[in-house]
């Protein structure tokens, strides 16, 4: 079972039901698509639902697997990204988001697709960052970690930047206003990029987007 092309349920079992709570999406319309799996490998797609959402509350939470503790679904990563390695402890659980680290030219990043309902007034993205490092200057960004939005178009639009200039002994929260996207489907993405040498590693957790 899809909702909004991510997967959020399976069932091998007849009559083939789910469940599925409403809150973990936001106020709006949705689209519900089944595809069944035989033997062979062959692969059936229903037509595409469409429901509505309209949950009471404050806040909407869009993230899912906000904490990377089950599994790296929805999540997409470049190869071993979403982690439980002893060498960079997560914020909460076991497990978390540590990109880069190899002290050599290397890219990573870690992304998950949400839509923010059109009838919220406001969407903000709050997650953790431990950024430590071998860099010794003070005054030269070599490694940074952008968090970006990818919108429906394909266009990367980078909301905030961090480097090794910003490495500290614990995770640090930081909020960033998504409210110029209320009503599109976009990617949220941590994108890290690190030089030649001297490693930076950024290691995220419990990231959350809330529609409001």
């Amino acid at each position: 079972f899809y909702v909004d092309n991510a997967l959020v349920a399976t069932d091998t079992a007849a009559p083939y039901t789910a469940t599925l709570d409403s809150t973990t999406l936001g106020n709006g319309t949705h689209s519900l698509v089944a595809k069944a799996y035989d033997a062979a490998g062959n692969v059936g797609t229903s037509s595409t639902v469409s429901f509505s959402i309209s949950n009471g509350g404050t806040a909407t939470e869009l993230v899912k697997n906000n904490s990377f503790e089950n599994g790296t679904t929805p999540w997409t990563q470049t190869s071993g990204v979403i982690t439980n390695a002893s060498g960079e402890p997560a914020r909460t659980g076991s497990y978390k988001a540590w990109l880069d680290g190899y002290g050599s030219a290397h890219t990573d990043y870690v992304r998950q697709q949400i839509t923010i309902p059109a009838t919220a007034t406001k969407a903000t993205l709050d997650f953790y960052m431990h950024i430590d490092t071998a860099e010794t200057t003070t005054s030269t960004a070599y490694d940074t970690l952008s968090a970006q939005v990818i919108t429906s178009a394909g266009k990367y639009v980078t909301l905030a930047t961090w480097s090794n200039l910003n490495a500290a002994s614990g995770y640090v929260e930081h909020a960033v206003d998504l409210s110029a996207y209320i009503g599109q489907t976009i990617q949220i993405n941590f994108y890290g990029v690190e030089d030649s040498s001297n490693q930076t590693s950024f290691v995220i957790d419990d990231v959350s987007v809330k529609a409001q």
